[in-house]
């Protein structure tokens, strides 16, 4: 476990590990209803894509090489996967942005078998914590306004509409910008 968060601080950069070494409130490799959540890893993506294709109507937003590159290359991205019966069945992606004390979500599925199980809130709520207990303030997303399932839970989940992104989506619609404080904002 310990290991676990030391190369999560390695790969964001944070060098002050002593101040972060009890991680009592925030597993990265836990287990709630039979759901297991843990770091996502390369192996994970080809059940990513498939994920997609069945939430967006056979579309796959992002590609092999969009996850490969946020979980295997960029230093300040990580992914959470959350697995039922041995099946990965939904994930939660975030890049930290270190000079804006922020994390933002890139990119959250959760299989449609799977939904409205609280699948998705646990690994928003997995992947806050964890950021808020890296000293990060600040979580931002971005969720089309037509979603309002989405809206409901983000919105259950602490985030508040923030702006209006008009015809921010391929297809026109329009997106909302939410924001969550995780902790106070460093002056």
């Amino acid at each position: 476990m310990k290991q676990l968060i030391h190369d999560i601080f390695k790969k964001f950069e944070l060098t002050d590990f002593r101040k972060y070494q009890t991680f009592d409130d925030v597993d990265v490799d836990m287990v709630i209803d039979s759901t297991r959540y843990r770091i996502s890893e390369r192996e994970d993506i080809v059940s990513f894509l498939a994920i997609e294709r069945d939430v967006y109507a056979g579309d796959t937003p992002w590609t092999f090489s969009h996850f490969e590159h946020e979980i295997t290359i960029n230093e300040h991205a990580t992914f959470l996967t959350a697995e039922s019966a041995g099946k990965i069945v939904g994930f939660v992606g975030a890049r930290v942005s270190p000079e804006h004390q922020s994390v933002h979500l890139s990119n959250l599925a959760v299989s449609s078998n799977f939904q409205k199980q609280g699948i998705g809130s646990t690994l928003v709520k997995t992947m806050a914590e964890l950021m808020r207990q890296l000293g990060v303030a600040t979580l931002t997303l971005e969720v089309k306004r037509d979603n309002l399932p989405a809206q409901a839970m983000y919105r259950k989940l602490g985030f508040a509409t923030t702006e209006i992104l008009p015809q921010y989506y391929d297809n026109k619609l329009d997106g909302l910008w939410m924001v969550k404080q995780l902790q106070e904002t460093r002056k």
